[in-house]
């Protein structure tokens, strides 16, 4: 699957405030094939899990996840976003990118304001 037709979907809730904490919501229509299913020819469905997601607020990272075929297909994160004590002048942007055994990769962002 090309990882350009993989939909992405962030949410974000809470208000932007400095010292303040966002929920958000990460869902990616990745199929997480693990590489031990098989079609009904017999055949074996190929490996195709995502390796590695990054979270990042700005240009820092807020945290990585190492995934791996424990993670059911469409995965779904949900997690908080901590924000600096002191806002910056310019909106906040929270970034989120995958990579998966194909190299696919995929990315979606999120500005706060």
């Amino acid at each position: 699957m090309d990882a350009a037709k993989i939909p992405m979907r962030l949410s974000v809730t809470g208000a932007v405030a400095a010292g303040g904490t966002l929920q958000a919501v990460l869902l990616i229509g990745h199929p997480m094939e693990s590489g031990f299913r098989t079609m009904d020819s017999g055949q074996r469905i190929a490996k195709n899990v995502i390796e590695s997601v990054q979270v990042y607020l700005d240009d820092g990272l807020l945290f990585q996840m190492q995934t791996g075929i424990g993670i059911a297909s469409n995965p779904y994160v949900a997690f908080s976003v901590p924000l600096p004590s002191v806002l910056p002048a310019h909106a906040v942007v929270l970034r989120v990118t995958w990579q998966d055994d194909k190299g696919q990769r995929g990315a979606i962002e999120r500005v706060l304001r």
